[in-house]
């Protein structure tokens, strides 16, 4: 096998096989790999937002165009993902088995299937935005700027599709700073620029809506600068020459990426899907429902950052001793993850408990009964959100580290879309219970799903060396 890695690569031991001040280093590299990634989310979830709230003087239809933009983008953003996420998966196992010319035909190939798959879409928002955002949305006013923010943007969806795939692929590798690093200097330059080109500030034209879509372009040209620019300046393994390039072009190793990538695909989009149907369905439960979920959705973003940081730690780990052949190891390391989980749980769960009070001070904008409503959904979150999170690390952190992508696809399918979704929505429109209730169903799936989560697990069928 070819072994010719980046100097700046290392294998992270178990801690089951190492001395007290090797834990240490075990401990720095796990916070080395899911702090980065954790910050990287919030500052992701955050800057999702800039555009709708920096357009927010230029009124309703601004704020309407750009959030249902944003929406689009979104979606598109879990496609691009589903596809990254089988590339991290498959070079993280390469890298267990010392295989980095396979680490980079998997990037290769990557690449070449995400920009064949991006593309259509470029074209269709760069020349038919007008038309098909007009069958999404009936205000004609909202589909003119929402439609000119997508014609703007439009080559921006190929550079992100770029960016996401090279910062997954170095994530697998263990480098998670650069990537976090690129995103914090693409955040400035956007809030930046919405300043200046939104409003017409520092000399600059006042352009709008118009504005702020140049902001966003204009930020992820700078991210992928940055990023690719890093990779080739440090003549890093990824720094793929045009013959490298060509490794992408093999049609058995394209139809293998696929084969695997397509059910994370697909389990992205149900995932997206079923989620934005929750909140659309949410808007019927009542004006107090909508305002509560408007405070508890960034409140939930900002707290399963840091796990989504800690199953991407998991999964890098996990599938690098699974390439390695090293099950007995992986096996361990799921059990460390476990006991990491269920103590960060408690300890985070009772302080959002008890900081309730503060929260409410903090949306003191709210009227009395939407207060109250927002005080009690907050403890039914703390309640309930472990059976989401524990499924989470289970599923992103161990399940797909082996590629075991089909069983996850079905379970989290037939959960949310026989029994999750339908029961809420019967909930919202049939029945006048409160929204705190009604929230609590939002838990209903993951409670359903935690048992054949577990003995899926416990089973080991998801012990897959995929190197093979």
């Amino acid at each position: 096998m070819a072994t010719n890695f980046p100097p700046e690569f290392s294998v992270v031991a178990s801690p089951e096989l190492i001395s007290i001040h090797d834990k240490r280093a075990f401990w720095r590299g796990v916070i080395l790999l899911s702090l980065p990634v954790a910050a990287q989310m919030l500052l992701q979830s955050l800057l999702g937002m800039a555009d709708v709230i920096m357009v927010g003087h230029l009124g309703a239809d601004a704020i309407a165009a750009v959030g249902l933009a944003a929406k689009i983008h979104f979606l598109l953003l879990v496609l691009m993902s589903g596809l990254a996420t089988g590339c991290s998966i498959l070079i993280a196992q390469y890298t267990g088995a010392k295989d980095f010319v396979s680490c980079q035909r998997t990037l290769a190939v990557t690449l070449l299937v995400g920009t064949l798959v991006m593309v259509p879409f470029v074209l269709a928002f760069g020349f038919g935005s007008n038309t098909w955002v007009g069958w999404i949305n009936p205000d004609p006013q909202v589909v003119s700027l929402a439609a000119q923010y997508l014609i703007i943007t439009a080559p921006a969806l190929l550079l992100t599709q770029w960016i996401v795939i090279y910062e997954a692929s170095l994530r697998a590798l263990g480098s998670t700073t650069m990537p976090l690093v690129a995103g914090v200097f693409a955040a400035v330059l956007n809030i930046i620029g919405n300043y200046a080109l939104i409003g017409g500030n520092w000399g600059f034209p006042a352009l709008g809506v118009a504005g702020a879509a140049w902001a966003t372009l204009g930020s992820r040209v700078l991210q992928l600068a940055i990023v690719a620019g890093w990779i080739y300046a440090k003549k890093h393994g990824f720094a793929l020459s045009l013959a490298q390039m060509r490794m992408g072009l093999d049609k058995t190793q394209i139809h293998r990426y696929l084969a695997f990538s397509l059910p994370l695909v697909a389990n992205y989009a149900i995932w997206a899907v079923g989620n934005s149907t929750y909140h659309l369905v949410t808007g019927y439960a009542g004006t107090e429902a909508l305002a509560v979920m408007g405070v508890i959705v960034p409140i939930e973003s900002a707290f399963f950052a840091l796990f989504v940081g800690l199953a991407n730690a998991s999964a890098v780990l996990i599938g690098r001793e699974l390439g390695a052949g090293n099950n007995d190891t992986a096996w361990y390391l799921h059990r460390f993850f476990d006991r990491i989980t269920f103590i960060l749980l408690i300890i985070f769960c009772s302080a959002l408990w008890f900081a309730r009070p503060l929260m409410l001070n903090i949306f003191d904008q709210l009227d009395a009964t939407s207060t109250e409503l927002l005080f009690n959904t907050l403890g039914v979150f703390c309640l309930l959100v472990w059976v989401k999170i524990i499924n989470m690390m289970r599923i992103i952190g161990v399940l797909r580290a082996g590629g075991d992508n089909r069983f996850t696809l079905i379970t989290d399918t037939i959960v949310m879309w026989v029994f999750g979704l339908p029961i809420y929505i019967a909930v919202v429109f049939l029945t006048k219970i409160s929204f705190v209730y009604i929230y609590a169903l939002m838990f209903l799936e993951d409670g359903l799903k935690f048992i054949p989560v577990i003995k899926r697990v416990i089973s080991r069928k998801w012990m897959n060396n995929l190197t093979q």
